[in-house]
């Protein structure tokens, strides 16, 4: 595996010199299809990439002759199945360096139920990134943030999840302002934005609005235009050089924070969540909270946290614990995978007798396997936002498929290995 390193310098060139051209089409079109179109193509493009990488990397080892006295599990097949099994880590490895994304679409809002909406205007986009990522990483500490992809970016960029529609992205803003549990709202006096600003109005949800300012010169405008529109008196704010975020409590006062540090976010989700109390007491399952499930799971509290469809024996994780770690995105989950890798190459060596062989199994069956079936959904609800219980099984029944195909794929290599083995010593 020495050429490991190398191959993914090789891979990001290729990729990147692969997708230039859709970059740029995408940047000139403006097109949601042509968006939704090139992100499903650079995907595939990087898993061929990876898996050509992978199988480079581990062929290395077949160019070395095989001796009478040498076992052929040890020299070859053990190197086979080592890289099959890393080339998981290795494609989110990858997948992370060239700034990979996970984008959604509109259909993905069927399955949506506890989410916070971000609204703003595209031209902001560059503006405050630091705190942006503050804000929104604050609020997804609560449930997931999403927000309408711009139509010619190719990566949707960090911060909320980028959902990508066509023209009738009015209509969808609408159905998201409808079903969310929060909806943050960055200032400004654009068209699209106002319109949005206006919907919130007519719906009456400004109780679980929250105002985030970065400009006090543009709230100044927007504050004169809405209160000619409208009738609206929001707060005046004082003329500091930093971001304010507001919000209307139930006396129907609003309570001003002044981002001045980042101490400060934490002030204001301890001060958001005493105010909005009803709030989370009704979505207290779906709180991503780590802290407060992290605490509940210590204390065997699963009931309280995790919901009866996400609780029993998952044969997923069952007969593939690495793989259902790796792509069930479980917290912490590369430092398990190679924790739990290294202990079984160490339990089993790499002489592959029948002796070791039996051990592996054991360990396999004992650590991993019974474990991770027992506790695995657990791990997965814990580990996520999840907007829905719908998504929440559509995914487990998504991933139940391919490890069965993978488990039979895995089964029918060891298969062919032990049959080869056995021809070879025959010959012998």
């Amino acid at each position: 595996m020495e050429s490991l390193p190398a191959s993914t310098i090789w891979v990001l060139i290729v990729f990147l010199f692969l997708t230039l051209p859709l970059r740029l089409l995408i940047y000139y079109a403006k097109s949601y299809r042509l968006v939704i179109l090139s992100r499903q193509i650079a995907d595939g493009v990087l898993l061929a990439l990876t898996v050509i990488a992978t199988l480079g990397a581990a062929s290395s080892v077949f160019y070395q002759p095989l001796a009478p006295e040498d076992d052929i599990f040890a020299k070859y097949v053990f190197p086979a199945s080592a890289s099959f099994i890393l080339s998981v880590p290795y494609f989110y490895i990858l997948s992370y360096l060239v700034g990979r994304r996970p984008f959604y679409t509109k259909k993905h809002l069927a399955n949506l139920d506890y989410f916070t909406v971000y609204l703003r205007s595209f031209n902001d986009e560059r503006k405050g990134k630091k705190l942006k990522k503050r804000m929104t990483k604050a609020l997804s500490e609560w449930f997931p943030v999403y927000a309408i992809g711009k139509p010619d970016e190719f990566m949707p960029p960090p911060g909320a999840k980028r959902i990508y529609v066509d023209e009738d992205w009015q209509e969808i803003v609408q159905d998201m302002i409808k079903r969310s549990q929060i909806i943050l709202q960055r200032i400004n006096t654009s068209e699209n934005y106002l319109w949005e600003f206006e919907q919130c109005y007519k719906m009456q949800f400004f109780d679980k609005s929250v105002f985030w300012v970065d400009q006090i010169d543009e709230y100044r405008m927007f504050r004169g235009m809405i209160k000619r529109r409208f009738g609206l008196e929001f707060p005046q704010l004082e003329d500091r050089k930093c971001h304010v975020v507001f919000y209307r409590l139930p006396d129907l006062t609003f309570r001003i924070i002044y981002l001045t540090v980042k101490d400060d976010y934490e002030r204001f989700k301890l001060l958001f969540r005493q105010d909005h109390q009803a709030l989370f007491a009704e979505n207290e399952t779906y709180l991503y909270g780590r802290k407060e499930k992290l605490a509940q799971l210590l204390k065997f509290g699963y009931d309280s946290i995790i919901p009866r469809e996400a609780q029993g024996w998952s044969w997923a994780a069952f007969w593939c614990p690495e793989y259902y770690l790796i792509f069930q995105h479980i917290k912490h989950r590369l430092w398990i995978f190679f924790g739990f890798t290294t202990l079984e190459g160490i339990i089993a060596g790499v002489d592959f007798s029948g002796e070791s062989i039996f051990r592996l199994l054991i360990v396999r069956l004992l650590f991993a396997m019974v474990p991770m079936g027992r506790n695995g959904k657990k791990m997965v609800w814990l580990s996520h936002h999840w907007e829905s219980i719908r998504y929440y099984q559509q995914e487990e029944r998504m991933f139940s498929k391919a490890a069965v195909i993978m488990s039979i794929a895995y089964v029918l290599f060891w298969v062919i290995a032990l049959i080869t083995q056995t021809i070879v010593k025959y010959i012998n």
